[in-house]
């Protein structure tokens, strides 16, 4: 199967990911709109939930985005003055 994915940011990498891994015969192209070389920072948070879906879809991808990524212990949510850690 000829699949194309527009977009080259984490959700069209990841179906990529998933489709080859469905079958290694089909054949993927992913169109990017921004150069090989352009950087851009996600900013994508991952609940604890998000993580165990990637794991249970593909481990040997989530044990590449886990090993590459930063991780908080809680994150300092401030409102009018008041804290509040999640």
């Amino acid at each position: 199967m000829k699949v194309k994915i527009i977009g080259g940011g984490p959700a069209g990498m990841y179906f990529a990911i998933l489709m080859k891994k469905a079958d290694a015969a089909h054949e993927i192209t992913i169109y990017e709109r921004n150069g090989p070389d352009d950087t851009f920072g996600w900013g994508v948070v991952f609940s604890g939930k998000t993580l165990s879906n990637l794991r249970a879809a593909d481990d040997p991808s989530h044990a590449e985005i886990t090993r590459n990524f930063e991780a908080w212990d809680n994150v300092d949510v401030v409102h009018r003055g008041e804290k509040i850690s999640i």
